[in-house]
């Protein structure tokens, strides 16, 4: 399908083709087919890079230029919502009936208001839990929102994300009956559940533009889960280091998922003293010009001066604790190819584009206080094993598994190469994490009474896979403790927040 042939404003196809875009990939064509375009609630699960955003963007600037629409782009991470902030930019070039500009405006920020500016603009990027401020002050602008697009949607399984999520995508179609949903995730097992609450179709698909090859690295040789095998040339004692150095010589470039903080920085500086060795000339003196960047961004560090020095070595280290100045850096110059080995905690698999030849996963276990040591789910292996290929650069991409005896690695095949991701379930009927959701939906006037609070959490994904009946009894709990707390005052039938619940 070409994309001259698209139901979409003239001005979307001449940009889209100008920046080289001019056929549908195979999922963004079946979603143009099951009525994407005609305002139809959709859940597309697909790999990464398989297109999902130019989706997005179709829906957001028909709502806007045909509709006078207005489109909220909700994502977990600020750093997501950064990127995507920056893909819409180009778009700000279209100019709408009446001769305005199109405007595109991102809010990440942690101060809890209305942020009424966002009203003048027609694209929204913001995190979930921004949303939910926003929702919880009535900003007006939400009234007018015609198409919410919630990328990484699988996160309604995360303990600490999903709940959020969750309630304002609940609450959006409470506020906005008519609204259209877009809802976009790497592969999901019960990708139906989530399309039937969400009163959407859904397409699901394993297609990728660059092929991807699953193996466990045991000492130097990778076993793939097609039966190939392949040795890694032995330069030093570390396997993990190896195979670093063994991409690298070849032109490629290798992402290493770290289970900690402190475990990504330690690798990186490993990797370093290695790496070095095996950059041109020209790599050498372009990562020089980075190091300094990235010196002048922000105060001057021992963390900064640090991540300099390993830059300068072709590595560097990816975390939630980097400054916005310094991951802008780092992404930047892995996307140009300079920095070869870059070494990350897992939040960089929620949608941050930065794909590499080769994807390890370090550590298959996390630590967490009070429960010790224990596996990662199968979904969150396949988010990062989803980062491997770089679409132009190779011809197939590999996210290896590391193991240290022949047991391990026949577990790891087993557990994760031939594992289907878990099902996503609700994170949210826990007594703790629905407290503010009660209380907010109160404080706001979402509800008024308590058949009207039943009514509206009866319309999440929780009630949907259990019962409504299920999360009342958790609710009567929650009321009941916020009146003694005196954040909530019962008049007869009506439930008022006090100004303290407030």
């Amino acid at each position: 399908m070409k994309v001259i042939d698209l139901s979409i404003p003239e001005t979307v196809k001449e940009s889209v083709i100008r920046s080289g875009i001019a056929e549908l990939y195979p999922p963004q064509e079946e979603a143009v087919r099951a009525g994407v375009l005609e305002g139809k609630n959709l859940v597309l699960a697909s790999p990464t890079a398989s297109g999902k955003t130019l989706v997005a963007e179709f829906c957001a600037l028909k709502h806007i230029l045909e509709k006078n629409g207005k489109a909220i782009y909700l994502t977990p991470l600020r750093a997501l919502a950064n990127e995507k902030f920056n893909e819409f930019k180009k778009y700000t070039t279209i100019t709408k009936v009446g001769g305005k500009r199109l405007r595109v405006g991102i809010s990440t920020g942690d101060f809890d208001s209305t942020d009424a500016w966002l009203e003048r603009y027609d694209i929204i990027i913001t995190t979930n839990e921004k949303a939910d401020s926003l929702l919880r002050h009535r900003a007006r602008w939400m009234d007018e929102i015609s198409l919410v697009v919630a990328d990484e949607v699988h996160l309604l399984n995360d303990a600490e994300r999903g709940p959020t999520l969750e309630v304002v995508l609940a609450r959006l179609m409470q506020v906005n009956t008519d609204m259209q949903i877009l809802a976009l995730s790497a592969t999901i097992n019960n990708v139906d559940e989530i399309a039937q609450w969400l009163k959407a179709e859904y397409i699901t698909t394993e297609w990728r533009p660059v092929p991807l090859k699953e193996g466990v690295l045991l000492h130097e040789e990778i076993q793939y889960k097609d039966g190939d095998a392949r040795k890694i040339e032995k330069t030093t004692k570390d396997s993990l280091v190896n195979l670093v150095l063994n991409t690298v010589r070849t032109g490629g470039q290798v992402l290493v998922f770290s289970s900690t903080r402190k475990n990504a920085a330690a690798l990186a500086k490993k990797l370093a003293g290695e790496v070095q060795g095996v950059l041109s000339k020209p790599i050498k003196r372009a990562l020089e010009h980075d190091a300094e960047r990235i010196l002048a961004a922000g105060e001057k560090t021992r963390h900064s001066e640090s991540l300099a020095e390993l830059v300068k070595c072709g590595t560097a280290f990816h975390h939630a604790g980097l400054g916005g100045g310094h991951r802008r850096i780092i992404e930047d110059s892995f996307r140009a190819g300079k920095i070869k080995g870059l070494t990350a905690t897992p939040t960089l698999a929620f949608g941050v584009n930065l794909p590499a030849r080769i994807v390890v996963i370090q550590d298959y276990r996390r630590y967490e206080a009070g429960y010790g040591y224990y596996p990662i789910s199968v979904l969150e292996y396949k988010q990062m094993a989803g980062r491997a290929g770089r679409p132009k650069y190779d011809k197939t991409g590999e996210a290896i598994l590391i193991a240290k005896t022949n047991d391990e690695a026949d577990y790891l095949v087993e557990s994760y190469i031939l594992a289907r991701p878990e099902r996503i379930w609700s994170r949210l009927a826990v007594e703790r994490i629905m407290r503010s959701h009660v209380l907010a939906t109160i404080a706001a006037d979402f509800a008024r009474t308590e058949n009207g609070i039943y009514d509206f959490f009866g319309k999440t994904f929780y009630a949907y896979q259990y019962d409504t009946n299920a999360i009342k009894g958790i609710i009567t709990k929650i009321l009941k403790y916020l009146h003694d707390e005196e954040m909530i005052e019962i008049a007869g039938e009506r439930i008022n927040a006090t100004r303290l619940g407030k």
